[in-house]
């Protein structure tokens, strides 16, 4: 994990694929970073596939744009799968949900999210 004043990233290693999850606002200064990050995991994925969790990124400059759409040319998955076009397009958040609104959601509210979560990374395996 890594932390800058407003991104932050976590790995998620698994059998069937590794996840990035991305939280906050992804800029040019995070790009290099996540780079590197992908070069080193690339050689241990094998034939396991990249997820690129960006359900939580509440901004992306043209740079982060760039690299996400690199990241998918080069086979990476992107949950939710509309995020790049709908960043291009301006309207990153209809397709994310404020952290503040999941905060104010009731415990069995935060439960069956996170069910649906792992259903859609099991999907995406």
């Amino acid at each position: 994990m890594t932390n800058s004043s407003n991104f932050k990233y976590y790995i998620h290693d698994g059998i069937g694929a590794c996840r990035l999850q991305l939280l906050g606002q992804l800029g040019e200064s995070d790009v290099g970073e996540l780079s590197s990050c992908w070069e080193t995991a690339r050689t241990i994925l094998g034939s396991r596939r990249l997820i690129l969790d960006v359900r939580e990124v509440t901004s992306i400059d043209d740079t982060g744009k760039k690299w996400l759409a690199q990241m998918m040319q080069d086979g990476a998955a992107c949950l939710p799968e509309s995020f790049l076009k709908d960043a291009i397009a301006g309207r990153i958040q209809s397709c994310l949900q404020p952290p503040a609104a999941l905060m104010k959601t009731s415990l069995w509210g935060r439960l069956v999210a996170c069910c649906r979560l792992a259903i859609g990374i099991k999907q995406a395996q």
